[in-house]
């Protein structure tokens, strides 16, 4: 039997499905194990959020933009290194990422700032089950 190493699962939380399925298929391509989220609320009311080694999360987000969500995750006691995209990171934006500790990064990204990213907030080695592909 085979037996594959774990690979690193990042976890998307991301409202527009376009958006989405490109982000899961490049990160997938990079070697990444991805769950994908389509709104706050399945990412909150999901216990595979919390086997992620990184979050990326939108920051338009309709129901709670995406630091709000990295909030609630962090009362929850959840403290994976996450980073914020955002269409157009206004001057709001900004102020409550860097309020709360995180990264903003522009979409469309730029080369493979995204791919940067995750690498420089990834632990040593993967803490979570590394399922191949989810979509919740």
């Amino acid at each position: 039997m085979l037996v594959l190493p774990p690979r690193f699962l990042v976890a998307i939380v991301e409202d527009d499905l376009a958006v989405l399925d490109s982000l899961q298929l490049s990160l997938e391509s990079e070697g990444y194990a991805v769950c994908a989220f389509e709104s706050a609320a399945k990412a909150l009311g999901s216990a595979l959020i919390d086997d992620a080694d990184c979050l990326v999360v939108d920051y338009g987000l309709p129901e709670l933009d995406g630091v709000g969500l990295i909030q609630a995750l962090r009362r929850r006691d959840n403290r994976t290194p996450a980073v914020i995209v955002a269409g157009d990171p206004n001057l709001t934006c900004q102020r409550k990422a860097d309020a709360a500790g995180l990264a903003v990064l522009e979409k469309p990204f730029r080369g493979d700032a995204l791919s940067r990213q995750i690498r420089a907030m990834l632990p040593p080695a993967p803490r979570g089950r590394g399922l191949g592909r989810a979509r919740i």
